[in-house]
């Protein structure tokens, strides 16, 4: 028997999470590989829910200044520096500087909360 684990954000702070079970017996040939896909994908899906929950916090808890934490939310909306600079009217140089002085500080707060870099 394998178990799928589906974790997904319906908003925030508020998560689904779906478990299917697949019966194949030990016996068969893929079961050991499906089974070492099935955790996997379970084990980077918990993953992301720390990493995510991880940024919230570290969010929360940094003063960054308004063009900063502007900055970093069009960086975790998938935006690159040119885009962002285009997005907000300046430079991407500014962009850049912005972003590595936010992450600086988030990086503070990290090491001040005894948060690590994998």
């Amino acid at each position: 028997m394998a178990l799928i684990v589906e974790v997904r954000q319906i908003s925030d702070g508020l998560w689904a999470v779906t478990t299917q079970q697949l019966i194949e017996t030990e016996d068969n040939p893929d079961f050991e590989a499906l089974q070492r896909v099935v955790d996997e994908s379970a084990d980077e899906a918990f993953r992301l829910i720390e990493v995510r929950d991880t940024i919230r916090v570290l969010l929360e808890r940094t003063p960054l200044e308004q063009r900063e934490s502007e900055v970093i939310a069009l960086f975790l909306q998938g935006f690159d520096f040119p885009d962002i600079a285009q997005l907000i009217g300046v430079s991407r140089q500014f962009v850049q500087a912005t972003f590595r002085r936010a992450v600086r500080k988030l990086r503070q707060t990290a090491k001040a909360l005894g948060i690590s870099e994998p």
